[in-house]
């Protein structure tokens, strides 16, 4: 991901409702571990403020490739190694509960099964994986090229990833379901823009910022029940101790 993005994510993303919303997203999956005190990894940690979350739940630690992550990580005081997440520089069995929240589709990710085996690994037995991802194909555009993606994922295609890395899912579901059609359409016609790939995410109006984040955040508590048919990103709950790695 370019610096330029970076700078980007750190300006906006602890009100802006996209990341509000997918702190949603780690606070409903925190809540259901059951866990006290526990180990928490956030792969993929970027400017840190997931991590952030993580801390009040438990023993945080988090890592990223780019030493870009690891700086402005270091502005906040956070925990942090440098590190790929087809390699966890971490022993095997160390962490109750991993996060990675839109990082298993970027390029860097050569093979994301690997890097699924990887967090796999580093889990305790029973311990829970986090994966949030951009969802569906046909909504790839030029804010995918922006922060360096080269898939987006059907929920059957999550599911049977973390089945191969040898999870047990307990949960995938669509999120971002009502705004689906507006993204679809802006993509579609941005492919006719002749314009150099940047990322969406961009300051906003205050109360269309408010009105997203509810909507957002009420998404996630009815797609942990309810799966929905379509959404704009997936996300997968996996548990380590019944499956075995193919």
């Amino acid at each position: 991901m370019d610096l330029r993005e970076y700078q980007t994510l750190y300006s906006l993303e602890e009100n802006y409702w996209w990341f509000v919303g997918q702190r949603c997203v780690v606070e409903k999956f925190l809540t259901s571990l059951g866990a006290s005190s526990p180990h928490l990894l956030d792969v993929g940690c970027g400017t840190g403020i997931n991590l952030v979350l993580l801390g009040k739940y438990g023993h945080a630690q988090g890592v990223d490739y780019a030493h870009e992550a690891v700086e402005f990580c270091s502005q906040r005081g956070l925990k942090i190694v440098q590190g790929n997440a087809l390699s966890l520089p971490f022993k095997e069995g160390m962490f109750d509960a991993v996060t990675a929240l839109g990082v298993f589709y970027h390029k860097a990710i050569t093979d994301d099964v690997v890097a699924m085996k990887e967090v796999y690994r580093v889990l305790k037995h029973g311990g829970k994986f986090l994966q949030l991802d951009p969802a569906m194909m046909c909504l790839w555009g030029k804010h995918d090229l922006a922060f360096h993606g080269v898939r987006r994922y059907s929920r059957k295609e999550l599911i049977s990833k973390f089945v191969f890395a040898g999870f047990t899912v307990e949960r995938c579901r669509y999120i971002n379901t009502a705004i689906f059609p507006f993204v679809w359409m802006v993509r579609r016609l941005g492919r006719f823009s002749s314009a150099k790939p940047t990322s969406d995410v961009q300051p906003m109006n205050s109360i269309l910022n408010w009105i997203l984040t509810k909507w957002y955040c009420f998404e996630v508590r009815l797609a942990w029940y309810v799966p929905l048919p379509f959404g704009v990103n997936v996300f997968a709950v996996g548990r380590k101790g019944s499956g075995k790695g193919k």
